[in-house]
């Protein structure tokens, strides 16, 4: 910092006081502004290393009872794309000892349907203390055989992107790999900063990959099977 002589103000004539205060106030002022912008570019930095590292699962993939979606339904092929109905998909819970747990189904009212294949993570869920824990429970019926030894921790509290999370049922091994997240255009409306997922199932002669965005606060907007199957959400 550039240094400023003390000036005794009171010898000098008027028309020269205001002058010679800036040029000592001068360097004050470029010390002051330069904090300043070091200290929002910090926070600027510090937000894209969190935005970048870690994420709440929980705050992508909400749950709650009785909450209704409706998707827009298509099934891509090498040579075309064919429109389907929609398709509604119902969150419904239920308890296992004295522990709420939830899945997804299009039949609530029926007690024999398959609750399996109707989330990316193939079964019934729950959150505890912000972990992500998953049991392969095919049919809704199981659920009342079921208890929480069932259930085993897929994904930590704060999930890590680009990191790979395992998971295996007998043959069945698969990967979770987070990576960055998306803006996702659905019928011409922008999703922003959507959370992409990519799975792959490996069994001993084949292999399937999906794809799954979710929106924070929402869950899943958009959800690419391996069979070809598009899910858009539909608001």
């Amino acid at each position: 910092m550039t240094s400023v002589p003390v000036v005794n103000y009171k010898n000098l004539p008027a028309v020269n006081l205001e002058r010679l205060m800036q040029l000592q106030l001068a360097p004050m002022k470029q010390a002051l502004l330069l904090l300043i912008f070091i200290s929002l570019l910090s926070c600027k930095q510090a937000e894209r290393v969190n935005d970048s590292k870690e994420l709440l699962f929980e705050q992508y993939f909400p749950l709650k009872s009785g909450d209704k979606k409706i998707f827009y339904v298509s099934h891509i092929t090498d040579t075309d794309t064919l429109i389907d109905k929609n398709d509604t998909s119902f969150c419904m819970s239920d308890v296992i000892v004295n522990k709420e747990v939830f899945y997804f189904t299009d039949e609530p009212r029926d007690s024999t349907t398959i609750i399996g294949s109707q989330s990316f993570c193939d079964g019934v869920f729950y959150f505890k203390d912000g972990e992500f824990f998953v049991s392969p429970i095919f049919w809704q019926a199981d659920l009342k055989q079921s208890n929480l030894a069932y259930f085993e921790r897929l994904f930590p509290k704060k999930i890590t992107l680009d990191s790979i999370y395992k998971q295996q049922h007998g043959e069945n091994k698969r990967k979770y790999i987070f990576g960055k997240k998306e803006d996702v255009l659905i019928k011409g409306k922008l999703r922003p900063s959507c959370l992409k997922l990519t799975i792959i199932q490996d069994w001993p002669t084949e292999q399937y990959v999906d794809t799954v965005w979710f929106q924070k606060n929402i869950g899943v907007v958009k959800w690419l099977r391996s069979t070809g199957r598009l899910e858009e959400i539909k608001m």
